[in-house]
């Protein structure tokens, strides 16, 4: 049998692999695990016991990026420092290697003449024995090769045979395992810039368009010589712009806004004392849920939740009376924000509403996904509009 032949057969017997559906997914997916410096400091702590373990004179691993072209070297064990310049990339379709990538089997090989080419007398010269080529996978895909360099022997050991299925299925998790963090890396990333725009859009964007309406207000007042309201709206949009520019203050230093130290109650508290000079509303607070306390994250969410529905009510209502009622039931807490307007209070089934009043909505509602809770949004013409939020808790304490 050549070497050859014994090649293949090793990869029959111990490579193959079933065919599995879930390729390793495509560029701007997720991070190219072929890139990643983690990743290759742990290949080549792993292919540094493989050397030891199986007595190789030295040993590669490359890996073909996601987009793919020439195969990159990940790490290298026993090459001299020249060779490695050379080995940084390899043509995918290049000598056993690129074989082993092609019928995803292993090859079992002498110093070809294409390897000769590129390592000199590392794969030439006195002591030098057989190569192997062995596929590497993520997610069942063939995405790599892992080459190991034997010294002076005309047969491998056949315990050596054995062993180097359970090795390279070991290097096949850690690359599935790298994918999943690269993934999971992505995915948090992503979900951090829309947390960072959500509170971008609580921070400035409701401020930005209040002061927009009183410098509406504003204008028409000076027109119409009037000094005193002119005053007052000037008042207002100065104090829209300093609590404009505090949270901007806080969002660059914490990126979030965080609730009144005090609890959630005391800022709702602070937030309706205020709410009828700079908006006209009458804005109550119903709290009936005795001694409410919740985890700084929920509270936060809750907060700038039940701000967005009190600025759809400004917005949109046209109501003369608010309020924000919180309650316990056996399962929940219930936290509502209703109004006494025209029912158009909610952006989205309004004609003509802006692309910021759908985001508004779909804000509250990621934050109500975020901490497990559930919106409802209720509105009919002429009965005003209710934002209700139900978060489930733990059993209730009896008032």
């Amino acid at each position: 049998m050549t070497r050859k032949q014994n090649g293949s057969r090793l990869g029959k017997e111990c490579l193959s692999r079933p065919s599995v559906p879930d390729p390793c997914p495509p560029p701007g997916k997720a991070g190219d695990i072929a890139s990643s410096e983690d990743l290759h400091a742990l290949l080549e702590r792993g292919l540094k016991a493989i050397v030891a373990l199986t007595g190789a004179r030295g040993g590669v691993i490359r890996l073909v990026p996601q987009s793919g072209g020439s195969m990159q070297l990940a790490c290298a064990v026993g090459l001299p420092p020249d060779i490695l310049a050379i080995e940084n990339l390899v043509d995918a379709d290049c000598g056993m290697c690129g074989e082993a990538l092609r019928t995803d089997n292993a090859q079992l090989q002498d110093a070809s003449v294409a390897c000769a080419r590129r390592m000199g007398v590392f794969a030439t010269g006195p002591g030098t024995g057989p190569m192997l080529a062995i596929p590497l996978h993520c997610r069942g895909r063939a995405t790599g090769v892992f080459n190991l360099f034997f010294g002076d022997t005309t047969r491998l050991p056949s315990d050596l045979m054995r062993m180097l299925g359970p090795v390279s299925e070991m290097l096949d998790l850690v690359l599935d395992n790298a994918m999943l963090e690269q993934e999971r890396l992505q995915t948090s990333l992503s979900a951090e810039r829309q947390m960072f725009a959500s509170e971008i859009h609580d921070s400035l964007a409701q401020g930005l368009a209040f002061m927009r309406m009183r410098m509406s207000l504003l204008q028409d007042a000076i027109r119409a010589g009037n000094a005193a309201k002119s005053l007052k709206y000037f008042r207002d949009i100065q104090e829209s712009l300093g609590e404009a520019h505090a949270g901007l203050r806080e969002l660059i230093t914490h990126f979030r806004q965080p609730v009144d130290r005090q609890g959630l109650v005391h800022a709702l508290e602070n937030t309706a004392r205020t709410f009828r000079d700079r908006t006209g509303v009458d804005l109550r607070i119903e709290n009936r849920a005795r001694d409410l306390r919740l985890p700084a994250e929920q509270e936060s969410h809750v907060y700038q939740i039940v701000r967005e529905a009190l600025a759809n009510v400004i917005k949109h209502a046209g109501a003369s009376n608010a309020r924000v009622v919180l309650e316990r039931t056996a399962k929940s807490l219930r936290v509502s924000v209703e109004d006494d307007g025209s029912g158009a209070g909610i952006a989205r089934h309004r004609p003509g509403s802006s692309p910021d009043d759908h985001y508004g909505v779909e804000i509250m509602r990621e934050r109500a996904r975020r901490i497990g809770g559930h919106l409802r949004i209720v509105s009919a013409p002429g009965k005003g509009t209710q934002v209700r939020l139900s978060i489930p808790q733990g059993p209730a304490a009896p008032d």
